[in-house]
């Protein structure tokens, strides 16, 4: 199966270059690649080569504003149903309707922290698919933003079987990081497969 994974980058301060593999962990399949925080100065991306589930992909991940400073961990995925029993979960779906992306939940874990703690943004959706054959390529969206401004981005290009999948992006806030509500957009979204959003949102105290 194929894996390319990006995290885009708004601002980003180069921090470093790793490879590594993709690892079980709990049941959760672990991208390793770089943690990238954005600094003061320099505006650009990063780019980290790692191994995604054997094949080589590029990771790149920076925040800024409210969360400047702050790091985007490793990517995890897992997934937590197949396709049978998915579309059991979906009675009106079926195989003449092609391929179909909804997002059954978005969860931030906690929801409240404090600066310099990290929260693990997961997103749950399903993968619905005519076959058992069929790779649906996928494109993951977290968008972060606070007081109406971005100051957060990851997106993920990956190749899903059908099913129900589960990811978790980890971000460890900057310890000046500002309090308040912070607005989470989540996506899912496939070429002749359609696009699905879903909100949520954590909260930094002081």
């Amino acid at each position: 199966m194929r894996k390319i994974v990006s995290l885009a980058a708004v601002a980003a301060l180069f921090v470093s270059i790793l490879s590594g593999c993709a690892a079980q962990n709990g049941g959760m399949r672990e991208h390793r690649g770089a943690a990238v925080g954005a600094g003061a100065g320099a505006v650009g991306g990063a780019v980290v080569g790692g191994l995604l589930g054997g094949k080589r992909g590029a990771v790149a991940g920076g925040l800024l504003g409210a969360l400047a400073g702050g790091l985007v961990g490793n990517y995890h995925d897992q997934r937590e149903k197949n396709l049978a029993e998915t579309r059991r979960a979906y009675a009106e779906y079926t195989p003449a309707k092609g391929t179909r992306l909804k997002i059954e939940r978005v969860k931030t874990t906690p929801a409240s922290i404090a600066p310099g703690e990290t929260v693990e943004i997961q997103l749950t959706y399903a993968v619905l698919t005519p076959s058992e054959d069929v790779m649906v390529p996928v494109r993951e969206s977290r968008e972060i933003l606070f007081n109406g401004s971005k100051v957060g981005e990851a997106s993920v290009d990956i190749e899903r079987e059908g099913g129900t999948w589960r990811s978790v992006v980890p971000i460890t806030l900057p310890e000046n990081a500002r309090p308040g509500n912070y607005r989470v957009v989540a996506s899912v979204e496939s070429r002749g497969g359609g696009k699905d959003i879903e909100e949520i949102t954590f909260r930094v105290h002081k």
